[in-house]
């Protein structure tokens, strides 16, 4: 049986967007010391966000729902559900998409305004320098709660949390169309490694029909319950013979695997970006700024290894090692 834990396909899209927003920066800097103009900039930057292809997206997704079903069905003749049978709407691609335009748009205006800057016109050098460290690419306005104030985040974040509620909601989607055809009426959340406190309250109990139903309609008014943006819990048949896969550790414990787990993940990202950094002050020939950007790497490096030693068990230590790309 495939693993359906989907930590790995969430991090791996952050990843890509990191990756491709490293690249754009490297552009940006790259442009501004050669004195590049407006225009050979949009065309550059439209090479690499111009042509993406989403299909992989779609395809994870299909991979996942097979996995679930394969699981649910266990090797029992059932006809797949027509998809408009989906209890949830996944978020359509056009949605990262239009981030992904905006990011575009944002990128050039900065671009021009650098362009125009009087302290780039009077002292490049030291304008290059100190705007490395004050570049950023949280263009995305992201509200935690209805009515609330936005908080802006980075396109990689949004798009894998996008990728995250998709991926999560048509494994649920699968189960309960299965569910249908089987006539299964009882269905529990099994316990996965670094769950958050959120869903580990929701884990290993049983749930009828209408558990799940009530349990869904409070998706869209309790931002921390269940199903939320980084929820990775799966819906699963209870059967007669089912055992439940306790964890074997405290709340306050488990709440530190999460968090440790959650830091490892940013700090490997983090690297991603500093590894960019160098290059771009390298080829500013700032060494000092250099010397600095490959302190703070060595220091993240030292926290990730000190991270991954508070876990207690050597498979724990494991899964954390796999998502540490």
């Amino acid at each position: 049986m495939k693993n359906t834990n989907i930590a790995d396909s969430v991090f791996l899209v952050n990843l890509k967007y990191v990756r491709l927003q490293n690249l754009t920066k490297e552009l940006f800097f790259r442009c501004l010391q050669e004195h590049r103009d407006l225009d050979y900039f949009k065309a550059q930057i439209k090479k690499i966000w111009g042509n993406l292809d989403h299909s992989y997206l779609d395809k994870e997704i299909d991979k996942y729902t097979e996995v679930i079903h394969t699981r649910n069905i266990h090797n029992k003749e059932v006809v797949r559900i027509k998809q408009e049978d989906d209890v949830f709407e996944l978020v359509p691609e056009s949605v990262v998409i239009d981030q992904e335009n905006k990011f575009v748009k944002v990128k050039e205006r900065e671009y021009k305004n650098a362009l125009n800057s009087s302290a780039y016109k009077k002292d490049e050098d030291s304008y290059l320098k100190n705007k490395v460290q004050k570049y950023t690419n949280q263009t995305v306005p992201y509200f935690p709660k209805a009515g609330g104030k936005p908080k802006y985040v980075e396109l990689s974040t949004y798009a894998s949390m996008i990728h995250n509620t998709n991926l999560t909601r048509a494994g649920w989607n699968t189960t309960l169309k299965d569910a249908d055809e089987m006539n299964q009426e009882l269905f529990y959340i099994p316990y996965h490694s670094f769950s958050c406190p959120h869903c580990v309250a929701h884990q290993n109990r049983i749930l009828t029909k209408r558990d799940v139903m009530n349990l869904i309609g409070r998706v869209d008014t309790q931002t921390g319950d269940i199903l939320h943006p980084n929820c990775k819990c799966t819906l699963t048949f209870y059967m007669p013979d089912t055992k439940f896969n306790k964890p074997k550790y405290s709340y306050g414990e488990l709440e530190e695997q999460y968090n440790i787990r959650q830091k490892t993940n940013s700090l490997t990202l983090q690297k991603e970006k500093i590894k960019t950094d160098i290059k771009i002050q390298d080829r500013l020939g700032n060494q000092d700024e250099v010397d600095k950007l490959n302190q703070q790497r060595n220091k993240i490096n030292k926290t990730i290894r000190e991270l991954k030693e508070e876990l207690p068990t050597t498979s724990l230590k494991k899964q954390l090692t796999a998502i540490n790309r």
